[in-house]
């Protein structure tokens, strides 16, 4: 029939980020699909306030984790049996949703037991193409993890039609890990303003002293350990000038960097605020805060950085992924990562130091929810022209 409209014309994907992990970057990714004529929807978790998820509600399919609200990270065994459990019941649903609905596309943003991603993978993809993005080309960010997470990680990257990377490294090490080229796309991080705030607190009394803010998810890529390790290598006098406040929710055991901190010597050189953070509270410490720190063992692109740039204050960070994309010397410091005094030298010398330059607002949405929409439509062609040749 004359007329019809093929799928690439206005192709609906679903989006797939099962605990929310990146919330305020799945929504933004969402507007920027919108804008492209991608019709898009995302199967996650319950839509829970806490979890400061921005995704619209009538876009969200909540058919991952029912009836579970903790972390696995933040408990004991039985939990994370409970929610291996659950998430190979959730995938379960994850495949009849797409067998029910008329999606075009299917795009994960997490794998999280990738043996079981990978067996959903391999169910829908003759259906419809997928995609998933490696927003960290080391799996976990090197994080210790169970077996049953990292199992069949390698072989579910190359089970999709297409990998998206935000950063040209993180292509490379993918290509270096037998990926080819052709099947992996560069698509820039987004910026990730916090939404606009009301009766903000201004600090026009600061500390005495210099504030660094480590801020985001605790987790053992931050390079926790570095920076306590690093505090300790300081002359008392330097160390004196700061603090450092140590902000977020904790996915790992901070009583023992505290009492690592204490037994260092350096306890008085940090402010712990362990908990997770209004989206008030982050726009009050981030007034609060002179320099942002970001001493990561290891990282691509980080969510984190990209909320914080726009405030336009002196970035200290490891020499790694994004961060060496975009911190020139007049913005920003980059150091060796895992160099406990290459970092001591940078908070010493961060001290007072303000950018002379601006770190760039880097593409925007709508640019990023083009480059998205061209890929899908190209998968889409693709598919239809290979149907036609079989």
């Amino acid at each position: 029939m004359t007329g019809d409209k093929s799928p690439a014309d206005k192709p609906r994907v679903l989006l797939v980020d099962p605990a929310v992990f990146t919330g305020p970057y799945d929504a933004a990714l969402t507007g920027g699909l919108q804008e492209s004529g991608i019709s898009a929807a995302w199967a996650t978790r319950s839509n829970k306030a806490e979890l400061l998820n921005e995704i619209p509600t009538d876009v969200v399919y909540p058919i991952y984790y029912p009836g579970i609200e903790q972390s696995a990270k933040q408990a004991g065994f039985p939990v994370k049996i409970r929610k291996g459990l659950s998430h190979v019941a959730s995938t379960q649903r994850l495949i009849r949703l797409c067998r029910r609905e008329m999606f075009n596309v299917l795009h994960f943003q997490w794998l999280v037991l990738s043996v079981v991603d990978l067996l959903a993978i391999k169910k829908i993809r003759s259906r419809m193409p997928i995609v998933l993005t490696v927003h960290d080309s080391t799996p976990f960010n090197g994080n210790p993890t169970s077996r049953a997470q990292r199992y069949g990680y390698k072989t579910a990257l190359n089970a999709v039609d297409h990998l998206i990377v935000h950063t040209r490294r993180a292509k490379d090490a993918l290509v270096a890990d037998g990926v080819p080229s052709k099947d992996i796309t560069v698509i820039p991080h987004g910026p990730l303003p916090l939404p606009a705030q009301t009766n903000v607190r201004s600090f026009p009394h600061k500390s005495s002293r210099w504030t660094y803010v480590l801020f985001g998810r605790l987790q053992d890529y931050k390079g926790l350990d570095t920076l306590v390790d690093a505090l300790a290598t300081m002359d008392p006098i330097q160390r004196a000038r700061f603090r450092v406040i140590v902000a977020g929710e904790p996915f790992m055991d901070t009583d023992a960097l505290r009492a690592r901190a204490e037994h260092l010597g350096v306890a008085d050189t940090l402010e712990w605020r362990t908990k997770r953070l209004s989206h008030q509270e982050m726009a009050e410490l981030f007034e609060e805060a002179d320099s942002f720190i970001f001493p990561y063992k290891k990282i691509d692109a980080s969510g984190v950085y990209y909320t914080v740039k726009g405030y336009k204050k002196w970035i200290i960070a490891s020499d790694l992924g994004a961060f060496s994309d975009e911190i020139s010397d007049d913005v920003g410091a980059l150091f060796p990562a895992g160099d406990q005094a290459a970092l001591a030298k940078q908070l010493a010398d961060g001290v007072g130091r303000k950018p002379a330059g601006d770190a760039g607002v880097g593409s925007s949405w709508s640019e990023i929810g083009k480059m998205h929409a061209n890929l899908y439509r190209d998968l889409l062609q693709r598919r239809a022209a290979e149907g036609q040749s079989a």
